[in-house]
């Protein structure tokens, strides 16, 4: 889930919601790239068999992620904000809309709906599950509601840049009333989620006694330099919208006066103190503003030409 940025590059191959649903040519690498992991043989060769199960897989995953973005896209629109683009990435995908005026509960009915979807999805294929026999098509089921529950699981980490982050954010928006602070704390949880992958992973590699694939060890990487570059770019930006709010009109606003066009400097410099203004605007033929400058800047010009420039 993502606001509206550039339109990304890819190959469209539809739309959905009056939104393009764009293929990115690395999501073919990783779909290709699953699909030979997930694909070999017990003996790390490959059958036709073997390569279906791949397909199989890949067709299963990714067709669940796309329904997890879609879900997003609904409830985009169901907040009345405009859905710009679904893409598939090579590290999954995301969903593009409208984000001006997003209210806390908005945001996170938005961000829920994706894992919603892929819950709904599990559960389902564990109902249908119940109803078949023994053979390809409860194998299918299996997969599909086991695919389906992960999905969700790991999309509901409570960190930025997850869906689980931007849940844990609008959730502490909507009690600080501040959304700075709900960024700030699930910015935060997604340092706490990728410092927590790292320890499990070297746990699992020494603590249990066992040998991580290099499957597992790749997709941990991965994730890692995906969540905690994500998160400290989060707590910069939270930064800078303290300091842009800090900023007010008030402060920006300068005493001065306003004087016809026809006016001279000097009388410029006697009315200004009057006001206790520092800066002087000079007013058209039509008393609109046409121009400004500052009091010192008038008193730089000599006192003897003051009255006649």
């Amino acid at each position: 889930m993502a606001q509206t940025g550039k339109a990304s590059r890819g190959w469209v191959v539809g739309h959905i919601l009056g939104a393009r649903i764009v293929v990115q040519w690395s999501s073919l690498i990783t779909m290709v790239a699953i699909a030979l992991i997930w694909g070999q043989g017990p003996g790390g060769g490959f059958s036709h068999q073997s390569l279906a199960s791949g397909v199989e897989y890949v067709v299963i995953l990714f067709g669940s992620v796309f329904l997890h973005e879609v879900a997003h896209a609904f409830a985009g629109r169901a907040f009345r904000h405009e859905v710009k683009e679904i893409v598939l990435t090579l590290l999954g995908a995301h969903t593009s809309f409208e984000g001006r005026n997003l209210s806390a509960t908005a945001s996170g009915v938005i961000a829920a709906a994706g894992p919603g979807m892929n819950v709904v999805l599990g559960l389902g294929a564990f109902g249908a599950r119940s109803l078949v026999g023994a053979g390809g098509a409860r194998d299918f089921l299996t997969l599909l509601g086991v695919v389906n529950i992960l999905l969700a699981l790991f999309n509901l980490l409570p960190g930025i840049p997850m869906d689980g982050g931007r849940v844990l954010e609008a959730v502490v928006w909507g009690i600080s009333g501040r959304q700075r602070t709900g960024i700030i704390a699930s910015a935060w949880g997604g340092r706490v989620v990728a410092a927590g992958i790292v320890a499990w992973l070297a746990w699992l590699n020494f603590g249990a006694g066992h040998t991580l694939s290099l499957f597992s060890l790749v997709w941990g990487f991965l994730l890692v330099s995906f969540m905690w570059p994500a998160s400290t770019a989060a707590l910069r930006g939270a930064g800078v919208q303290e300091r842009v709010d800090a900023v007010t009109v008030l402060a920006l606003m300068r005493p001065a006066i306003g004087i016809r066009y026809d006016a001279t400097v000097g009388a410029a410099i006697r009315e200004a103190p009057q006001e206790n203004a520092e800066q002087v605007v000079v007013l058209s033929t039509d008393g609109h503003a046409s121009g400004h400058f500052s009091v010192a800047s008038a008193l730089e010009v000599s006192e003897g030409r003051r009255d006649a420039t």
